[in-house]
């Protein structure tokens, strides 16, 4: 997304925000949900490996026209557990469990691009509005938030104090090994709905 305030680059062009906390995200909190607009620096929230953590930093950006590559993505209620429409950037990271992502990789835990998510389970594309707000949420090491019920999403931690995701134990992939489990995971899906008409069909039996 292109930031509208004075952030440029050297050569003038508009930066570009792909990665970040659509603002009206619910986010799990203490306290119960909140948007995420309303946090900022020292407000606590609960993580999804280390309980309650306070917010280090809160960055929050105002979102512009975009080509259409770096569209926000749709995601509908329930998709990904989450109990109402979300709107993800393309690089957020998202934290999935898949019995198909340890058959690949060794581990059922994997932070992928919200991006290579498109096409599971009516996961697309959208054109956002003129202009949308998004936040960015940083901590003193990296953490995994509750977002709309159980959408997992990453934020980073502070660069100088922590050596990375390496140390949380999780699978970051690169988008090209994210949209081959996603492309595994909806030939799963498909393989499921198949057998489950199967089942209803005049006949069928074990």
């Amino acid at each position: 997304m292109v930031w509208l305030g004075p952030q440029t680059t050297e050569q003038g062009a508009p930066s570009v925000v792909a990665e970040g906390i659509v603002a009206t995200t619910p986010i799990a909190t203490p306290e119960g949900w909140r948007p995420a607009s309303a946090l900022c620096p020292g407000a606590r929230v609960l993580t999804f490996d280390h309980g309650v953590q306070p917010i280090l930093h809160a960055l929050a950006l105002v979102c512009g026209e975009a080509p259409a590559s770096l569209w926000p993505l749709a995601v509908p209620a329930w998709a990904l557990d989450n109990r109402e429409e979300i709107t993800l950037l393309p690089e957020q990271k998202v934290l999935i469990e898949a019995d198909v992502a340890e058959e690949l990789y060794g581990d059922p835990f994997a932070l992928v691009p919200a991006q290579a998510l498109e096409g599971w389970r009516g996961i697309a594309r959208r054109r956002p509005p003129p202009t949308f707000s998004v936040v960015q949420l940083g901590f003193a090491s990296p953490h995994v938030l509750y977002a709309s019920r159980g959408l997992l999403l990453s934020c980073p931690g502070d660069p100088f104090a922590d050596g990375g995701w390496a140390d949380q134990g999780y699978c970051t992939y690169s988008l090209a090994q994210a949209r081959h489990l996603v492309a595994c995971m909806i030939a799963e899906d498909a393989g499921a709905a198949l057998s489950r008409s199967r089942q209803h069909q005049p006949g069928f039996s074990l």
